[in-house]
C-alpha cells in the first residue's frame, strides 16, 4: 500500500470499515465468499492452509500494512486460505462493491489491485520453493526471507521455532538445528516466542552461496556478504 498513489488509498480507505478482533478470532476462513479485502492495520495474523485431515497449517504469519482476501475477488471465488488473529488485531475491511466504485473514478484501481495479488502468489511460490528444496538450511532462510520481505521489511516475529517449521515444511528438531547454526552465525537471534532478523542483507546471500543464484531480493536492494 505504500507505494501505491496517496489519491487511490485515500478513496479505498474511504470505504473501509474498522474491526477489532481478539486473539483466536478468525478474520474469514477458506471456502468463505471473497467479498472484501482486509489490511492489518495493527496486530499478527496467522494464514493458515487447510489442507484437509492432516488439519491447518500456518503458512505465513502477517504484520501490520498486510493486505489480505484480494486473491479471490476479480473472479468471486472462494477464499483460498484462512485468517486468524494471532494477537488481537485491527484491521480494515474494504468491500468489493466499494472497490468498484472506485475503479470507475480511478482507471488504474484493478492493476493496483492486482500488484497485491502479484505479491501475494510471489509469496506462495517461495512458500512451495521452501517445502520441496532438500537443504533445510536453505527452507529456513527462505521461510524467514519470505516474512522480511512480505512485511514491508520487518525483522522480528511472534513466533516460536516450532512455528518457523512448521511454515518451512520440517519437524521441529530439524528447524531447531537449523536455528542455533544461523544464530551462531549471528543472521538471527531467537527468545521465547519471538524470531529477530539481524541482518537481512546477510540472508540473501546465504541463500546465494546455497545454490539459489535465481534468487531476486523484493526490494532490488544489492547483496551484501
Amino acid at each position: 500500500m505504500r507505494s501505491l498513489p496517496v489519491p487511490f488509498v485515500d478513496m479505498l480507505l474511504a470505504g473501509a470499515r474498522q474491526r477489532h478482533l481478539c486473539r483466536g478470532e478468525a478474520l474469514f476462513h477458506m471456502a468463505d465468499p471473497s467479498h472484501d479485502m482486509i489490511g492489518i492495520a495493527d496486530g499478527v495474523v496467522d494464514v493458515l492452509l487447510e489442507p484437509g485431515i492432516d488439519g491447518p497449517r500456518l503458512g505465513f504469519v502477517a504484520k501490520a500494512g498486510n493486505w489480505l482476501g484480494g486473491v479471490g475477488m476479480p473472479g468471486t471465488s472462494l477464499r483460498r486460505i484462512s485468517a486468524i488473529a494471532r494477537r488481537d488485531v485491527t484491521i480494515l475491511s474494504v468491500s468489493a462493491q466499494h472497490i468498484e466504485t472506485v475503479a470507475l473514478a480511478d482507471g488504474e484501481t484493478w492493476r493496483h489491485i492486482a500488484s497485491n495479488i502479484v505479491n501475494h502468489f510471489d509469496n506462495l511460490g517461495l512458500l512451495l520453493h521452501a517445502n520441496v528444496h532438500r537443504d533445510n538450511v536453505v527452507r529456513i532462510l527462505i521461510t524467514l526471507r519470505r516474512l522480511h520481505d512480505f512485511n514491508d521489511g520487518a525483522t522480528e516475529f511472534p513466533l516460536t521455532q516450532t512455528d518457523l517449521a512448521e511454515m518451512a515444511g520440517l519437524s521441529r528438531n530439524s528447524a531447531n538445528r537449523v536455528v542455533r547454526v544461523l544464530v551462531e552465525d549471528g543472521l538471527i537471534e531467537t527468545g521465547y516466542g519471538w524470531i529477530r532478523i539481524l541482518d537481512p542483507s546477510r540472508l540473501s546471500a546465504r541463500l546465494v552461496r546455497a545454490h539459489l543464484p535465481d534468487w531476486i531480493d523484493v526490494h532490488r536492494q544489492p547483496v551484501e556478504a
